[in-house]
């Protein structure tokens, strides 16, 4: 996987949860019927794809993530399909990829906290 260095393929990721009853706190308190969302790049038409990287926080030196692709123009994912879940703490992260298979950095790390199912 490349990372572009050029301004212009710096993109800014915001990313979102929604599930009925999320709160706005530090770490949002989701259920597993969650969607992870994050916003689409503007100008940047030749965006491809966006991967999404996401695992469980346990306390392990190394976590098992797992990397799942979404294909342009969709921004949005449901938790079940990346497999967040299980109850426990997650993160996710996002970057964008050109057609030709350049891709951004990952976006600051969300972390949220599935509660139940």
């Amino acid at each position: 996987m490349q990372h572009h260095t050029r301004q212009s393929l710096l993109i800014p990721m915001v990313l979102c949860l929604m599930s009925m009853g999320a709160a706005g706190a530090a770490t949002p308190v989701v259920k597993s019927t969650c969607t992870i969302s994050w916003d689409e790049s503007e100008g940047q038409p030749e965006i491809s794809e966006y991967r999404i990287t996401v695992w469980m926080v346990n306390g392990q030196k190394a976590p098992k993530k797992t990397i799942h692709v979404v294909k342009a123009p969709t921004t949005q994912i449901s938790c079940k399909e990346v497999g967040a879940n299980k109850v426990g703490h997650w993160q996710a992260t996002v970057q964008a990829c050109l057609k030709d298979g350049t891709c951004s950095q990952a976006s600051t790390p969300l972390s949220f906290q599935v509660a139940d199912k």
